[in-house]
């Protein structure tokens, strides 16, 4: 569970974590980068599910979820409350910049995009930036401490106890927030299949929204743990995973930050940006799709062709060969 109230040190640096699980996965990697400098306390606080991924492992000394959806205000009280030495914040939004400059905090540490730049310290660009979103990152942090060594991978144990398969298994992640990003349903089945033919158990992972997709996609064979995980029991079978396979989602950018073999597949979206940072982690896209990358939610092309025409047999192919490299 979260530190109590008593137990959030004074004087601490501060990370403002965002509510969707990609981006928090995302931050997974920033947390070990500050860890390994020795930079003093480090507290995480933002939404509850967000903070809950890493309340009481190596990765903060405190963890402070929101009640409710908190304003500047109110968030400002909280970081003068605790007299915080440096707030870092990385979701685009104007709100954790402007409650830490209300705060008077001494350092404020994020991005320029909703005009959140005008409040910082340290500020640099996001989307108008080049490169993975973790390097993007990595650069408005080398603002402050030129010096950084690379952006790490997370290597994120949750330490948390989970009824494993005995034999190998490959996780599975079906759902997307967008429809356009998500691969066949009827393809994932057949990734099923053949993964149980060739002896692999697997488990269907998702959120609760995703409860019928990954029925279909489970079926009799595979063990359907959709809406039945925390996130850090999600993170635990994808670190124990011989393989996984998903969508550009937020368990795929989790299960890289465990480290796992993780092949995420792309249509509407872009690889270049945002492919898992993991050291085993590998994007797949259909080339030649004049359409794609749209950044579109929903698809207008007949037949969805960037995500369509990447067939099973070749998915299968990719993802044994990283299982096996």
């Amino acid at each position: 569970m979260p530190a109590t109230e008593s137990l959030i040190p004074l004087g601490a640096t501060w990370l403002r974590l965002p509510r969707f699980v990609g981006d928090t996965a995302m931050q997974l990697p920033i947390l070990r980068l500050l860890r390994e400098q020795d930079i003093g306390p480090l507290v995480v606080w933002g939404p509850k599910a967000a903070v809950g991924l890493v309340a009481d492992t190596w990765f903060c000394d405190a963890a402070l979820p929101d009640e409710g959806k908190p304003g500047p205000l109110a968030m400002a009280r909280t970081l003068r409350q605790y007299q915080a030495a440096r707030s870092i914040h990385f979701p685009k939004s104007l709100r954790p910049a402007l409650a830490a400059w209300l705060a008077r905090v001494p350092e404020r540490i994020g991005v320029d995009e909703s005009l959140a730049g005008f409040f910082n310290t340290h500020s640099g660009p996001f989307w108008s930036a080049e490169g993975p979103f973790l390097q993007r990152y990595h650069a408005v942090l080398k603002r402050r401490w030129p010096d950084l060594p690379p952006m790490p991978y997370a290597d994120f144990d949750p330490r948390v106890t989970i009824a494993r398969p005995e034999q190998p298994y490959l996780c599975l992640m079906p759902g997307s927030t967008w429809p356009s990003k998500a691969w066949p349903r009827e393809h994932f089945r057949e990734v099923v299949l053949r993964a149980r033919r060739e002896g692999y158990a697997v488990a269907v992972l998702g959120s609760p929204d995703e409860a019928e997709t990954c029925a279909q996609v489970a079926g009799q064979e595979g063990l359907n743990l959709c809406g039945q995980t925390s996130l850090k029991e999600a993170a635990a079978w994808l670190r124990g995973s011989a393989g996984v396979l998903g969508n550009d989602s937020g368990l795929s950018h989790l299960a890289a930050a465990t480290g796992a073999p993780v092949l995420a597949l792309y249509g509407a979206t872009d690889p270049g940006g945002s492919t898992p940072w993991g050291p085993r982690s590998r994007a797949l896209r259909r080339p030649g799709v004049p359409c794609a990358p749209c950044f579109k939610p929903d698809c207008f092309t007949p037949g969805q062709p960037c995500l369509r025409d990447l067939g099973p047999d070749q998915v299968w192919t990719e993802l044994q060969a990283l299982i096996s490299g």
